[in-house]
C-alpha cells in the first residue's frame, strides 16, 4: 500500500488575525516559514518518491520547504484546494456573526447538510478528493511514500474518502498547522498517525486554525 505522508500548510497571515481563507490566499508568516522548516527535519530521513501540494502558496510553500532535502519537485493540484466558503471567505468570526450570522450557525453546526452562499457542498470537496486519491493509485506504486501538502479541508477529505467515512465526520477530524499525519491507502487502508505536532515543540501554538471548517 502507498503510504500518504499528509502535511497542513504552516501558519499564515489570516490565521494569525483569525481570517478564513477557504480559496483566499496569504503567506506563511515567520512562524508559519518556521513550523515548515521543523517538519522538513522530521521528514528529512524519510524516502518519498513524489511531492504533491495544493496550488494555493500557504501549501505550495510549505512543500516547497519539505521537499528541497529530498530533491524532488513539487507537483501542484487543484484537487487538493482548501473548500471554497464562499461569502464568509477573508472575514473574522466577528464579521461572519455581524454580517452573515446565519452562514456562521451552517458552517459550524451543519457543514454536512448545509453551506454558506457560494460555498462548495462537502461532498464536492470530498469527491474532488478521492478523484486526487484515484490519480495516486494509478500512477504510484503500492510501496511508495508520497508526501501531500494540503488544508484543514482538503486532508479531511482525503481521509474520508479514503476510509469510506461519511461526510458527517468532517468536524471530527482536526488537523493543525504543519501536522503530521500518515494514511494508509489500497484495499485495506487506515490512519497510522494522526495530526502529530510534536516536532514542533513550544512553538506550535495553540490549535492554529483547528475549530475552522477550513484554513
Amino acid at each position: 500500500m502507498a503510504l500518504l505522508y499528509l502535511v497542513r500548510h504552516g501558519e499564515t497571515t489570516f490565521n494569525a488575525e483569525g481570517r478564513i481563507q477557504g480559496h483566499l490566499d496569504a503567506p506563511l508568516t515567520k512562524l508559519g516559514v518556521r513550523q515548515a522548516e521543523m517538519i522538513a527535519h522530521r521528514l528529512s530521513g524519510e524516502t518519498f518518491t513524489a511531492v504533491y501540494s495544493s496550488d494555493l502558496a500557504r501549501a505550495r510553500t510549505t512543500a516547497e520547504i519539505i521537499a528541497a532535502p529530498h530533491g524532488l519537485s513539487v507537483q501542484t493540484t487543484p484537487l487538493l484546494r482548501e473548500a471554497n466558503l464562499g461569502v464568509v471567505q477573508g472575514l473574522t468570526r466577528d464579521e461572519i456573526a455581524e454580517r452573515f450570522p446565519e452562514a456562521l450557525h451552517i458552517w459550524r453546526r451543519e457543514p454536512a447538510s448545509r453551506r454558506p452562499p457560494g460555498a462548495e457542498s462537502l461532498e464536492e470537496v470530498v469527491a474532488r478528493c478521492a478523484e486526487f486519491l484515484e490519480i495516486i493509485a494509478r500512477e504510484h506504486g503500492s510501496d511508495e511514500n508520497i508526501l501531500v501538502a494540503g488544508h484543514g479541508g482538503s486532508l479531511r477529505g482525503l481521509v474520508i474518502a479514503s476510509l469510506g467515512l461519511p461526510v458527517s465526520a468532517y468536524r471530527l477530524l482536526h488537523f493543525y498547522n504543519a501536522g503530521l499525519s500518515i494514511l494508509e491507502t489500497g484495499p485495506n487502508p487506515g490512519i497510522r498517525l494522526l495530526n502529530d505536532t510534536c516536532h514542533l515543540g513550544p512553538i506550535s501554538g495553540e490549535e492554529n486554525g483547528a475549530e475552522e471548517t477550513v484554513s
